[in-house]
């Protein structure tokens, strides 16, 4: 039974100590003492100090979406009246500081539900301190910096992201929870690598999201797993980086987000499935690396993929993986949908190469024969059949060959028509991120329909 007097007592202190953290920032901003971005993470900084305490203080978590109700719209408000520059005034477009409080209500909820209070603890203090102390450093420090989109971001920065992490799950680990202390380092391990990769892609705040959530997710993962796992899981994450490094580095196609994003699909995929999931993202980022026929952008000054782009490509890959991974005993209904939300992006890409007119003006990487290059939709559909279903064929998957590849061949083909269907008519007029979106929708429903006849065929 909830108290609900001593409940309202708490949010009211709480409420009152993160507008004096609120207040601290504005004086300091005020007095020169640091920079806008310093103040940001101080408020950031001593309010995710004070959500510590919500694991203990709280009983309800109608408290708790109480308080970030009421701290989105303050949020909100000073934002557009251009209040609290101490919080708001960055000169990059961010949504950090509503989803922040949006964060911690949900990774609350999900740890009061499943009764382990200090993994809320350990993954609002990564939120809290590893995030602040990155921007710190990385502000002050950091020299070697690499791009994430329009945001710049550096080396220093992310080690110390890395270094914190580990310290902050390790002595969680150790100290809150009976995880053996072999267990806490190597999963402290993998979770700061991880962690700091989620990190150093994000985009406009979003990493008050992954961050929390990644934190979270894979703690309640991997300590349950005996010691060689986490060891297995760690030498994975060294194979698919080192894979996507070499193919994405030395070809220039893929940018350090873009290197970033595509090995942490990869990991998603063989740590969650199995290893025979990886294969599609090898493949994928084979064919990327080596032929200019899947630029992203033809023609571009800059033809390297970052990780806008590879989101895009592989949000609809990572539900198909989680499909699989929730009924493993099925995975085979899920594996061809997850082959066509590759192939089938290549497919749109692969067109607007052609559409460019690039195969009339020379490729610097011609490969593939050009009536292949030249080739409509079918032609496409075909190639990339074969380059995808073949390899996992040799797997040993409980799959139909004719079915499959006909499945995956109509999925393609599906997928094009939706999307030149539509996305043809505001050729000039859609952003870049619209046809990114637009590529998205279209994978979607085509891979859906895929899964729809092998959720018919093999029942």
């Amino acid at each position: 039974m909830v108290n609900w007097e001593s409940e309202i007592g708490s949010a009211l202190i709480v409420a009152a100590t993160f507008l004096v953290c609120v207040g601290l920032g504005e004086l300091l901003r005020g007095t020169g003492a640091c920079s806008q971005e310093g103040t940001r993470k101080f408020v950031h900084f001593t309010g995710g100090l004070v959500s510590l305490s919500f694991a203990y203080v709280f009983s309800s978590h109608w408290t708790v979406l109480g308080l970030g109700i009421i701290f989105v719209v303050l949020m909100a408000g000073t934002k557009k009246f251009g209040l609290l520059p101490s919080v708001h005034g960055v000169k990059r477009k961010s949504s950090g500081d509503i989803l922040h409080p949006i964060a911690i209500y949900l990774t609350f909820s999900a740890t009061s539900y499943l009764e382990k209070p200090y993994f809320y603890l350990i993954s609002i203090a990564v939120l809290s301190v590893s995030d602040a102390l990155a921007a710190l450093i990385g502000i002050s420090y950091g020299f070697k910096v690499y791009n994430v989109e329009e945001e710049n971001k550096s080396i220093e920065g992310s080690f110390i992201f890395l270094l914190s992490t580990f310290l902050i799950v390790h002595l969680g680990l150790l100290l809150l929870t009976e995880v053996g202390r072999m267990e806490c380092v190597l999963a402290a391990l993998l979770i700061s690598v991880l962690v700091t990769c989620f990190e150093a892609i994000s985009l406009g705040g979003a990493d008050n999201i992954f961050i929390p959530f990644g934190t979270l997710f894979i703690i309640m993962k991997i300590t349950t797993k005996p010691i060689p796992e986490i060891i297995m899981q760690l030498c994975s994450i060294g194979m698919i980086f080192l894979a996507t490094y070499l193919f994405g580095n030395i070809s220039g196609r893929l940018g350090h987000s873009g290197i970033i994003g595509v090995a942490l699909a990869g990991y998603a995929a063989w740590s969650l499935v199995g290893p025979e999931w990886y294969i599609p993202v090898l493949i994928c980022t084979i064919l990327i690396s080596l032929f200019d026929l899947f630029l992203e952008m033809p023609g571009s000054q800059d033809e390297r993929l970052r990780v806008r782009p590879i989101f895009y490509m592989f949000i609809v890959s990572f539900g198909w993986i989680c499909g699989a991974n929730f009924n493993l005993t099925e995975d085979r209904l899920f594996f061809i949908p997850y082959v066509v939300s590759f192939a089938a992006i290549l497919s749109i890409r692969w067109r607007w190469y052609q559409r460019e007119g690039n195969l009339i003006s020379g490729s610097r990487r011609r490969v593939i024969p050009q009536w292949i290059a030249a080739g409509n939709s079918f032609v496409r559909a075909s190639f990339l059949t074969v380059a995808f279903i073949s390899a996992n064929l040799l797997l040993g998957l409980d799959l139909s060959l004719i079915f499959s590849a006909a499945s995956c061949l109509a999925g393609i083909v599906i997928s094009d028509l939706i999307y030149w269907g539509i996305g043809s008519r505001f050729h000039g007029n859609w952003s870049r991120v619209a046809f990114l979106r637009m590529g998205m929708a279209s994978v979607l429903v085509a891979s859906s329909l895929v899964f729809i006849a092998n959720l018919l065929f093999y029942r």
